[in-house]
C-alpha cells in the first residue's frame, strides 16, 4: 500500500468507494446539511468539493475509477502540479489528515459519509455552532430535521 506522499501528487489517482459498514449506516453524506455545517470547518471547502466530486463519479463507476487530478482541481478552481506544494495536493492531505480518505491497493479509498463529528473538532467551532450541535438529533444525520436550520 502505498502511503507516501507522492501518491497525492500523481496525475491521476485510482479511487473506489470507502466501504464502512458503521459509518455507511450511522453517518453523514457528503451532500448533507450535517457535513455543510459541521465538517465543512475542519476540512476545509477546497476538500469537502473535491470530496463530493469524487463521490459523484462514483454514481457513475460505482466500483471506482481513474480521477484526473489537473482537470478535477480546474474544474474546482484549483490548481495542480506534480508538486506536493499546490492547493489541491495540499487539500487531499487534509482528507487523508482527517480520515476521509486512505491509501488502497496503490489508489485511495473514498468515504461517501463521514462520522459525527468528533468531540475535539467540535470544541474547534464557533460557540453558535457548538450550540446547534448540542440540539442535533443524532438519528439524522440527514441533516433534515428542524434544530440544524436554527442559529445558522
Amino acid at each position: 500500500m502505498n502511503t507516501s506522499p507522492e501518491l497525492l501528487t500523481q496525475p491521476t489517482i485510482v479511487v473506489v468507494p470507502w466501504v464502512d459498514p458503521v459509518v455507511d449506516a450511522a453517518g453523514a453524506s457528503l451532500f448533507s446539511r450535517y457535513v455543510e455545517l459541521y465538517w465543512l470547518p475542519v476540512l476545509g471547502p477546497s476538500a469537502l468539493w473535491i470530496l463530493r466530486r469524487i463521490v459523484m463519479g462514483f454514481e457513475t463507476f460505482p466500483s471506482g475509477y481513474e480521477l484526473d487530478c489537473a482537470a478535477t482541481a480546474n474544474d474546482i478552481g484549483l490548481s495542480f502540479t506534480q508538486s506536493p506544494n499546490n492547493s489541491f495536493t495540499r487539500s487531499m492531505q487534509r482528507c487523508l489528515y482527517f480520515g476521509a480518505i486512505q491509501p488502497h491497493q496503490g489508489g485511495l479509498a473514498v468515504r461517501c459519509y463521514l462520522p459525527a463529528i468528533s468531540k475535539r473538532h467540535l470544541q474547534r467551532l464557533s460557540p453558535a455552532l457548538r450550540e446547534v450541535h448540542e440540539a442535533w438529533n443524532p438519528g439524522n444525520m440527514s441533516g433534515n430535521d428542524t434544530a440544524s436550520s436554527q442559529g445558522t
